[in-house]
């Protein structure tokens, strides 16, 4: 373990967060909010000078070239991701006066991309504030190390250690020959999809503001807004809009790139995209029809008026709850909650299951899903023609042992973990239902939940202890659990 390496690397990073900091100063300055921007400045220098001692005591002999093991990267990730999210709770400590445990816990869920939040009233908080919320999702989302190796060529050959430690999982092409080349093609990629986003928001009536700050959450599947009635305060167009982007923002990032030489059947010839892409057509229809069909009205959230559903909005919540949640983006228009149960089954299977590989969602990843059942179908062969040997195969090519052994071990610790997750948080005070929700809903970084967590509440019902302990496992499921585990095991630090 080369621990002056791995100090060395986390300044680095941490002046990168200090420089994060200046974003929300200057949308601070923007709107005359003067108190705000005095303690965003304050944040920032406090941030930059503990990140330049750190560099500075740490920093390599000369001459001497950082090359980091597989070992250092998962140290360096783990610790840059605890390291962030105590840094980006500082503004909400300073400026919202709320108990620093809610500042972490709005500081993870925004860096986790989880959207889950413990302020009842998003409208009267600063322009600053509220930016910053977006903001971490977005960086969140393609993930801080990524983002770092894009700009800090200094790292080197070691990056490649920092991007598989923080992208855990079965698929980890590069889509360039070097770490740093791939890195930087994945944020344009990001990038431009964002840009793209904010302009046809605007487009459509958003004030600049609300289109940057919600592009900056879409993209990112965060879920952040700002507005108390989250998209439901849109218009239909825009919530269509969010659809497609959310959904853009849970796809394999890999696939976007080759789509740009080789066109649209770049996705067509991956197996994940095709399985994941047909499970959302179809849930999106039965919940629609389940909504069109039973005696159930149609509401916005927070809003009193009902209606009888029509096809075309039966079809739109449909798609946008099941996209919202199953992308773990958690922005909501109506209360799903209200919904027929069999609506609630098909949510809570979408939550588990995730995304894809390589993306800014949540959950299992849908990649691991289709693993095991196609495990399941191979076993079941074998049973019937014990003769038979069947290979699992992704994309026309077999995967390893080591890696079906990997699927299968998260699979387990992923189920494990809620268990456990749950037990912690059953209380006299909370039922069943709230506590096993709100552990899949962060573990999986969800953001809204079931029970007393849906879309009409918030996490501002736990007390202190029990948003640290969240905190924590939004940042256990966005590193996909195996990174944060091995920062415990004491044999991980021995030389």
């Amino acid at each position: 373990m080369q621990l002056r390496n791995i100090f060395f690397i986390l300044g680095l990073l941490t002046i990168c967060l200090a420089l994060f900091l200046l974003f929300p100063s200057m949308v601070s300055f923007i709107y005359n909010e003067d108190k705000t921007l005095s303690l965003f400045i304050k944040c920032f220098f406090a941030t930059l000078s503990g990140g330049i001692i750190l560099a500075l005591v740490s920093k390599p002999q000369d001459g001497e070239k950082i090359q980091l093991t597989t070992r250092d990267g998962v140290a360096i990730v783990g610790l840059c991701w605890i390291f962030a999210s105590f840094i980006c709770a500082l503004p909400y400590y300073y400026i919202t006066d709320i108990s620093f445990a809610k500042s972490l816990f709005e500081s993870a869920s925004g860096l986790s991309t989880t959207g889950g939040s413990i302020f009842s009233d998003v409208e009267i908080l600063p322009k600053g504030i509220l930016f910053w919320r977006s903001f971490t999702q977005w960086i969140g989302g393609m993930g801080i190390i990524v983002f770092s190796l894009a700009l800090l060529p200094i790292i080197g050959a070691g990056g490649m250690q920092l991007y598989k430690a923080e992208t855990p999982g079965v698929n980890k092409d590069k889509v360039a020959p070097k770490m740093i080349d791939t890195a930087r093609s994945l944020w344009s990629i990001y990038f431009v999809l964002t840009l793209t986003l904010i302009v046809v928001l605007y487009l459509q009536g958003l004030s600049f503001f609300d289109a940057l700050t919600h592009s900056l959450s879409t993209l990112s599947t965060g879920g952040f807004s700002t507005k108390n009635a989250s998209i439901a305060a849109f218009s239909p167009l825009t919530q269509w809009t969010m659809v497609l982007f959310m959904y853009l923002g849970s796809i394999n990032f890999t696939l976007h790139f080759l789509f740009l030489h080789d066109g649209i059947k770049a996705y067509f010839r991956n197996e994940e995209w095709l399985y994941y892409t047909l499970y959302l057509l179809v849930g999106i229809f039965l919940i629609a029809v389940c909504l069109y069909f039973t005696d159930t009205h149609a509401q916005y959230l927070l809003h009193h008026e009902k209606s009888i559903y029509t096809i075309e909005r039966a079809f739109r919540d449909a798609a946008f709850q099941l996209v919202s949640l199953m992308t773990s983006s958690g922005f909501v228009t109506a209360d799903y909650i209200q919904w027929p149960l069999f609506t609630h089954l098909i949510i809570l299977v979408s939550i588990i299951c995730g995304g894809c590989a390589a993306s800014t969602s949540g959950g299992m990843k849908f990649m691991r899903v289709m693993i095991i059942f196609k495990l399941i179908k191979n076993e079941l062969n074998r049973l019937s023609h014990p003769r038979a040997i069947e290979r699992v195969k992704i994309n026309g090519n077999p995967l390893d042992d080591a890696a079906i052994k990997s699927v299968l071990i998260f699979f387990a610790l992923y189920m494990i973990s809620i268990a456990l997750g749950t037990l912690f948080l059953t209380t006299p005070f909370l039922d069943l239902e709230t506590s096993f929700s709100a552990t899949i809903s962060c573990i999986s970084n969800i953001g809204p939940a079931l029970s007393m967590l849906g879309p009409a509440n918030n996490f501002s019902i736990f007390n202190d202890f029990d948003l640290t302990f969240l905190s924590f496992l939004m940042l256990y499921g966005r590193l996909e659990i195996f990174t944060i585990l091995l920062l415990f095991m004491p044999k991980f630090w021995r030389y």
